[in-house]
C-alpha cells in the first residue's frame, strides 16, 4: 500500500517560472509595444510643441527709489516703510494691473491661427489679417469667439463661426455678439491658406497668462529674479516677457515718482512750520535772559549740587562709624570676660589698640586655663588685667562715638546750608534750560529738512529702472512639451504594461494545471509522463514501430511504471483514472495497452466506465453487442465472447464496456468485475483498466481495490488545481493505491518534457527552419 505523508506546501515565489510564464507571451509583449511606438510617433506627429521662453531681471543692492532719502525719517518715527523686497516684488511682476497692460500693449486678446487638415497652427508674426476690438457689450459672460476669416474680394471679408456669417469691410468697425471689432488687411503678406482668429475677453487673457508666467528667484542673495513662459509660439512668448519686463520697470518709475513727489510736499510743508517754531523759540529765550538777568545760572547750581553730594559722602561714612561704634559698645557691654572682641573695624587707633590687647590677654589666659585652675595664681591675675584692659575699651568707644556724633552735626548743616543756596537758584533755570533744547531741536530739524529737499530733488530727476534686464526675452531650442525620448520611453513602458497587467489578472485568476511544475506545488505524488498535445490531423494511436513524440511519450510512461508496479507473477493492473470527463483518460488507457503490448506479455484493455464508453472511438470495427455490463449482470456469459483484438496491435486485446446500464454501481459492486480482472490476470502480463471520472460518479471507487497501480491523468490547461486537491484526498483517505500522476495534453510552450529537444532523436531528420519558425518556436 501506497504510504505518503501530506503535509502543507509553503508558497515559495518563484521568479523564474514567473517570469517565465510571461516569457512565453513575448509576441503579444512585442505587438503592444509595436503598437505604442506607432500611438507615439502620431502624437508626436501632429502634437504642437511647447517651447520655454525666460528673461532674467537684477535689482542693484543700493536703493534707488525715494525711500533711502527717508531712511532718517523712518528713525524718527514719522512711519514711512520700505517694501522694496525681492519676494514681494514676484507678486508684482504677474500683477494684473501690469498683465493688463500687455495684454493691451501687445493687442493679446486677438489670437490667429493657419487652419490645417489635422490641427490649426497659432501664428503671431507675419499676419495676413490683424483685428482689434474697439469696444464690448455689457456681457459679462463674454469669454471669447472664434471665427473663420475669408477674403471675398472688393476689400471685404466674411467672419463665420457656428451661428451666424458676418460680413464686413476691411478698416471698418464691424459689430459682433460681444461688440465691435476692425480688421486690417496687410497687403504684402499672401493669404494662402484658410485663417481662423480669435476674440477673447481681455481678462480672461490676464487669467490665462497669470496662470502660464512663472517667476523663480535662483538666488536671492544675488538679487536675481527669472520670469518664465511655455507657448508654442516663441516669438510671442519672446514679446510677452519682454513687455512684462518693460511694464514692470515703468511701474516702478511711476511709484518711485509718485512717492517722490509726495515726499517734495511733505518737506515743503515742514519746513514753513518749523521756521516759524525756532523764530518763536529765539524769542522766547531772549525775553527770559533780559527778564532775569542772568549770566550762567547753570554753573552756579552746579557748585551747589557738588557741595551737596560730597557732603552727603562724608555724612554716610560717619553714619557707619556710628553704627560700628554702637555694635562693638554693645559686645564690650556683655557680663563675663570669656568671648573675644572685634578688632580691625577701621576705627580709631587708640581703640583698636586695646581691644588688641584685650584679644591677646584672653588668649593667653585662655591657653594657661589647659593646665591650670581658676585658683591659679597667674590665672586670677590675668583676669584682673583683663577686666581692666575690658573697662579701658568701654571708655574708648565712648569718646569714639562722642567726636562721631559731633561730625555727622556738622555735616548736617553744610548740607543744610548748601541746600539753601540750591532754593536760592531761581526756578526759571528749569525753563531756561527747556527753552535752549526747543531751540536745538528745531534747528537740527530744519537743516535735516533742508538737505532732504535737496536729494529728494535729485532723485526726482533721476530715471533709473528699478530692474535691470540681464539678459532679454529668449527660447530654448528644445522643446519642453512634448518630448521625443520621454514619450517613446512611455510608449514602450505602456506598451509593456499593457499586456502584462491583462496577463498579470489572467494569471491570477487562472486556476489550471499546466505542467509538472504546477502538480508538484500541490502534490507530493509523482508525475511518470507528459503526454504531448496532439493535432487533429495526427494520429492519436500508438502504431508499431512508431517513433512519433507521442510513442516517446508512452514509451516514457511505461519505463516509470515499471518503478511504481509490484514483482509479481500474474497480470500487472493499471488502472487510469481522471477527475472528471474530457481529460483524456481513455487516450492514455489505449495507448498504453498498445505500447505494453508485445510478443513477450499481451495486455488486455478493459473498458470500465460503462456509464458513457469512449474505447470503441479508437477501433475501426463497430462496437460489439457484448460487453462488460453484459457480463457483470449475466452469469452465463463467457469471458472469451467479450474479448476483442486490437486492429493496431494484434498483442493487445480489448473488452468493450458494453450497453449502457440503468445502475453501473450496482453491477460494479456484485463481485464479478472482481473474478473478471481474477479470471485474466494469469492469462496477460498486463492489465488496464479505463475507468470512470472519479469526481462525476463513484464506479470507480468500487473497483479501486484490484489495481496494482493507479494512473491518475489530468489535463494540461484544462484541469483546475482544486481537482489536484481533490486527488490528494483519495490517496490520503487510502480510497486510491499507488496513485502516480500522467499529464496529457501538454504543449511545448509550457515546458513540457520534449520541449526543447523532441522525443524521437535519432530517428526523425532534423527539419529546416527558417529564423522566424525558430522565434515563434522560442
Amino acid at each position: 500500500m501506497q504510504q505518503i505523508e501530506f503535509q502543507e506546501k509553503e508558497e515559495i515565489l518563484d521568479l523564474k517560472k514567473s517570469i517565465r510564464k510571461y516569457l512565453r507571451k513575448w509576441l503579444w509583449f512585442a505587438i503592444s509595444v509595436f503598437i505604442f511606438m506607432i500611438g507615439a510617433y502620431i502624437y508626436l506627429r501632429y502634437a504642437v510643441p511647447k517651447y520655454q521662453s525666460e528673461t532674467t531681471l537684477k535689482f542693484d543692492k543700493k536703493e534707488t527709489d525715494i525711500s533711502s532719502a527717508l531712511s532718517d525719517l523712518n528713525n524718527l518715527g514719522i512711519g514711512l516703510n520700505n517694501a522694496d523686497e525681492l519676494k514681494s516684488e514676484v507678486a508684482v511682476v504677474t500683477s494684473r494691473p501690469i498683465l493688463t497692460q500687455v495684454v493691451k500693449n501687445l493687442n493679446l486678446n486677438v489670437e490667429y491661427f493657419s487652419e490645417g487638415e489635422i490641427k490649426d497652427s497659432e501664428i503671431f508674426t507675419k499676419l495676413p489679417v490683424t483685428g482689434k476690438i474697439l469696444t464690448y457689450n455689457e456681457d459679462e459672460k463674454f469669454k471669447s469667439s472664434e471665427f473663420t476669416v475669408k477674403d471675398i474680394g472688393n476689400n471685404q471679408f466674411t467672419l463665420t463661426n457656428e451661428k451666424k456669417k458676418n460680413k464686413g469691410t476691411f478698416d471698418q468697425p464691424l459689430q459682433l455678439d460681444f461688440g465691435t471689432v476692425i480688421l486690417h488687411k496687410n497687403e504684402e503678406i499672401p493669404k494662402n491658406s484658410k485663417y481662423k482668429i480669435v476674440f477673447l475677453n481681455p481678462l480672461e487673457k490676464v487669467k490665462r497668462l497669470e496662470k502660464q508666467i512663472q517667476v523663480d528667484l535662483p538666488d536671492q542673495k544675488a538679487l536675481l529674479m527669472e520670469i518664465s513662459i511655455i507657448g508654442t509660439v516663441p516669438e510671442k512668448s519672446e514679446a510677452i516677457l519682454n513687455e512684462v519686463a518693460k511694464q514692470y520697470n515703468q511701474d516702478g518709475l511711476r511709484d518711485k515718482n509718485l512717492q517722490a513727489q509726495n515726499t517734495q510736499e511733505f518737506i515743503d510743508k515742514r519746513l514753513e512750520v518749523i521756521t516759524r517754531d525756532l523764530s518763536g523759540v529765539e524769542n522766547q529765550k531772549e525775553d527770559f535772559q533780559n527778564r532775569n538777568r542772568i549770566v550762567d545760572l547753570e554753573a552756579q547750581a552746579q557748585l551747589a549740587l557738588q557741595n551737596t553730594s560730597d557732603n552727603t559722602k562724608a555724612l554716610l561714612q560717619q553714619q557707619t562709624q556710628l553704627d560700628l561704634l554702637n555694635s562693638l559698645s554693645a559686645e564690650a557691654s556683655k557680663g563675663g570676660n570669656n568671648q573675644l572682641m572685634p578688632s580691625n573695624l577701621g576705627l580709631n587707633p587708640s581703640l583698636e589698640q586695646a581691644i588688641s590687647q584685650y584679644n591677646t590677654l584672653l588668649i593667653s589666659r585662655n591657653k594657661t586655663l589647659k593646665q591650670a585652675t581658676n585658683e591659679n595664681p597667674a590665672v586670677v591675675e590675668m583676669n584682673k588685667e583683663i577686666s581692666a584692659l575690658k573697662e579701658i575699651v568701654r571708655d574708648n568707644i565712648s569718646q569714639q562715638k562722642a567726636t562721631v556724633q559731633a561730625a555727622i552735626s556738622q555735616l548736617n548743616g553744610q548740607i543744610s546750608s548748601n541746600n539753601g543756596l540750591i532754593e536760592k537758584v531761581p526756578g526759571q533755570s528749569k525753563i531756561y534750560r527747556g527753552i535752549e533744547r526747543q531751540q536745538n531741536l528745531k534747528e537740527q530739524l530744519f537743516l535735516f529738512l533742508l538737505q532732504k529737499r535737496e536729494e529728494n530733488a535729485i532723485n526726482l530727476s533721476v530715471n533709473v529702472p528699478k530692474a535691470k534686464i540681464v539678459n532679454p526675452a529668449f527660447t530654448h531650442d528644445i522643446p519642453i512639451s512634448p518630448k521625443r525620448n520621454i514619450v517613446f520611453l512611455g510608449a514602450i513602458i505602456l506598451g509593456l504594461l499593457f499586456p502584462f497587467a491583462i496577463f498579470y489578472l489572467f494569471f491570477i485568476w487562472d486556476d489550471k494545471i499546466y505542467n509538472r511544475a504546477d502538480i508538484k506545488e500541490r502534490s507530493f505524488l509523482g508525475v511518470l509522463a507528459d503526454i504531448p498535445t496532439l493535432k487533429d490531423k495526427e494520429n492519436h494511436l500508438v502504431q508499431k514501430n512508431d517513433f512519433s513524440e507521442l510513442a516517446e511519450a508512452f514509451r516514457v510512461l511505461v519505463s516509470n511504471l515499471k518503478f511504481v508496479l509490484p514483482t509479481k507473477d500474474t497480470a500487472k493492473i493499471i488502472m487510469v483514472t481522471s477527475s472528471i470527463k474530457g481529460e483524456g483518460k481513455t487516450l492514455v488507457s489505449v495507448n498504453l495497452a498498445l505500447t505494453l503490448a508485445n510478443k513477450n506479455g499481451r495486455s488486455l484493455l478493459i473498458g470500465s466506465d460503462i456509464r458513457n464508453p469512449q474505447i470503441q472511438r479508437y477501433d475501426s470495427e463497430p462496437m460489439k453487442r457484448k460487453g462488460l455490463t453484459e457480463y457483470l449482470y449475466d452469469e452465463s456469459i463467457n469471458v472469451e465472447e467479450l474479448i476483442h483484438t486490437s486492429d493496431t496491435n494484434p498483442y493487445c486485446d480489448v473488452i468493450y464496456a458494453g450497453s449502457i446500464p440503468p445502475n453501473p454501481q450496482e453491477l460494479l459492486s456484485n463481485g464479478r468485475y472482481q473474478k473478471l480482472v481474477h479470471d485474466m490476470a494469469s492469462q496477460y502480463a498486463y492489465i488496464i483498466i479505463d475507468s470512470a471520472p472519479l469526481m462525476l460518479v463513484s464506479d470507480t471507487l468500487s473497483i479501486a481495490d484490484v489495481a496494482d497501480a493507479t494512473l491518475y491523468v489530468v489535463r494540461s490547461g484544462v484541469s483546475k488545481n482544486i481537482l489536484i486537491d481533490f486527488a490528494n484526498d483519495l490517496v490520503r483517505d487510502s480510497k486510491l493505491l499507488n496513485t502516480s500522476f500522467v499529464i496529457n495534453d501538454v504543449s511545448k510552450q509550457v515546458g513540457g518534457y520534449g520541449s526543447n529537444y523532441g522525443y524521437g532523436y535519432g530517428y526523425t531528420s532534423d527539419k529546416q527552419e527558417t529564423w522566424w519558425q525558430k522565434i515563434l518556436k522560442k
